[in-house]
């Protein structure tokens, strides 16, 4: 099992001085990654249904700092020079498919083949009405992107022909360090597991309860065997929050189940970075996370 955090990213605590620090916390105490999450922009009024509250209520005001991902991953790699780089999630859909690849394969190559891309199909409607995307389709949408981003990864002349993008007669240099970039879908909708089953290197389920893990791991283990997936090949990466703790028990159950990753978070509204300091260090002394000499 490896364990990773997310910065601090988001919020009062979103600072460069708080970034690097639990960066070099993550790396000294042997943990194995860095995590962002990502807005692009807020709106003032939030309607759409927020599936990571019991309420379904969005309760971050339009002035809430939100770093963006890949540039933030990007200055806290030089900081943690050992470990990889995950976005837990980007907002596909938000963005053009082909601006992405090259972002995204371009911090691949500066960070020296670290990056886990976690992507979303999104939830918050009026996000996409503000940049101008459509909604309806999103879901259709970020499957294209995610197929016509590996054909741009994979070196060759384009000739992509999908309902969304039409591409062709172009090469994408230079490549990720590894010749693709490992994509975990993130949600626990049904249409969001059955991605992860069918074009997924893996599934990365954030903020959900035990319980809801479980059964939505026997829903993808369903249906990598529909589309003929060994469900073995499909890993899990989970980002609980605040719905189980880590214990020693709970490990041996995640890794079980097929997880090999799991983050922890900082509390976003809470001021004191100390509290996720000391959550990283109970977490490294139960995982028994090995040192490292900075």
């Amino acid at each position: 099992m490896e364990f990773g955090v997310c910065l601090p990213s988001a919020g009062h605590k979103a600072t460069v001085e708080n970034i690097l620090r639990v960066a070099g916390w993550a790396e000294a105490l042997g943990f194995h990654s860095l995590w962002v999450t990502d807005h692009v922009v807020l709106p003032e009024r939030v309607e759409s249904w927020y599936p990571y509250r019991a309420n379904g209520r969005w309760d971050y005001p339009p002035d809430t700092k939100w770093l963006d991902p890949l540039l933030t991953l990007m200055r806290a790699g030089v900081t943690a020079p050992s470990l990889k780089l995950g976005t837990t999630v980007l907002v596909a859909p938000l963005r053009n498919p082909i601006l992405l690849a090259k972002q995204v394969a371009t911090l691949d190559f500066l960070s020296g083949g670290r990056v886990i891309l976690g992507v979303g199909a999104g939830w918050m409607e009026e996000e996409f009405d503000l940049i101008g995307a459509s909604f309806a389709d999103r879901g259709s949408r970020v499957v294209e992107m995610v197929g016509l981003m590996r054909a741009l990864w994979s070196g060759a002349s384009l000739d992509f022909h999908g309902k969304y993008w039409q591409v062709e007669d172009c090469m994408m240099y230079p490549r990720p360090v590894h010749g693709t970039v490992p994509i975990y879908w993130g949600g626990h909708s049904d249409a969001a597991i059955r991605r992860a089953a069918r074009v997924g290197e893996g599934w990365h389920p954030t903020q959900i309860p035990w319980d809801d893990l479980r059964q939505g791991i026997d829903k993808l283990h369903a249906y990598c065997e529909q589309y003929g997936r060994d469900p073995k090949s499909v890993p899990i990466i989970v980002r609980p929050y605040d719905k189980y703790p880590v214990t020693p028990e709970m490990i041996e159950e995640n890794a079980a189940l097929g997880v090999v990753h799991w983050i922890i978070d900082p509390i976003i509204k809470d001021p004191d970075l100390n509290v996720l300091h000391d959550a990283m260090l109970s977490v490294a002394e139960i995982a028994k996370l090995t040192p490292r000499t900075l």
